[in-house]
């Protein structure tokens, strides 16, 4: 039976959850020589990625990421951010191609595409 990094993820956070900081260091070690022995290190940056997503949805924290053609003020942010539920893990990305509006995601789903660059995609789309 093949294991998936998100089995991994969720056994290793499984197992480190309440131990102390020795122990964990242990059993870090073992699932290393764990994932050596079944020939998968080369899944540890996936598995990393799927410990992270695991280990904020257990602390109900939201990751959200703003992309933007330009930094946005600090008002513009904290307004974006007020309307999620729970703690947020907030990322700013500026990218100049983004010609103008926002993108944002949320736990690394794209919910809401308010660019420019979408609009004219979807325009592109819709005549063609």
């Amino acid at each position: 039976m093949k294991i998936t990094p998100k089995q991994y993820a969720i056994s290793l956070y499984e197992i480190t959850r309440d131990a102390k900081k020795e122990e964990s260091s242990e059993m870090i070690k073992s699932f290393v020589d764990l994932l050596r022995f079944n020939n998968n290190l080369s899944m540890e940056k996936r598995i990393v990625e799927e410990y992270q997503k695991y280990c904020r949805k257990q602390k109900g924290i939201s990751k959200v990421r703003i992309k933007s053609g330009e930094k946005l003020s600090p008002e513009i942010v904290s307004s974006i951010v007020k309307h999620f539920a729970g703690q947020v893990e907030l990322e700013e990305e500026v990218e100049p191609n983004l010609i103008g509006g926002i993108s944002i995601e949320i736990d690394d789903d794209t919910l809401i595409d308010g660019s420019v660059r979408k609009k004219l995609e979807n325009l592109r789309q819709a005549i063609g």
